[in-house]
């Protein structure tokens, strides 16, 4: 690398220079200052020099800004990308595993299958227990078991549309 004489060199880098700086393949810097329409800001030695104002802009403008939906698609990702974004959500689930923000799957079913089957077993008991401690008459008590019944169907149903889903 030359040495800086004045301050306009040190303002301006030929595309070699700016590669070496910015740790990039000279064609990458080549292609993103076409790309911005960055023009030169003079010669030095025959070769053109840029303005390092125009030239961070323009180099890295379209990492930061210019993403699309696509660019957060793993699908569409590059295989480095792909690897580094599955990396950083299993670090992120296991974290919120650990906060208590998310609960394994199995311990999930476990509390669902006991809290429906107090909620099952409350509905099978209720014409009975309505019977013993209210002296509730028979006529009433059918109005119940059908009411019972027919919200214990609905649930089941709702169990099978979730469980459906699911898969």
């Amino acid at each position: 690398m030359g040495t800086i004489s004045n301050l306009d060199d040190a303002r301006t880098r030929n595309i070699s220079q700016i590669a070496h700086m910015f740790e990039l393949h000279r064609d990458t810097v080549r292609k993103r200052l076409k790309e911005a329409l960055v023009k030169p800001a003079g010669k030095k030695s025959g070769v053109d020099v840029y303005a390092m104002a125009d030239v961070g802009p323009a180099l890295f403008s379209a990492e930061v800004g210019n993403k699309s939906e696509d660019d957060y698609d793993p699908n569409k990702m590059a295989p480095k990308d792909r690897k580094d974004f599955f990396q950083s959500e299993r670090e992120r689930l296991k974290f919120q595993t650990e906060i208590g923000e998310l609960i394994p799957d199995s311990e999930y079913r476990l509390d669902l299958a006991a809290t429906l089957k107090y909620l099952v077993s409350a509905f099978e008991s209720l014409p009975d227990n309505l019977e013993r401690r209210y002296k509730v008459p028979p006529e009433v008590l059918e109005h119940v078991e059908k009411w019972a019944d027919e919200n214990r169907a609905w649930i089941y149903n709702k169990v099978l549309e979730v469980d459906a889903d699911a898969r």
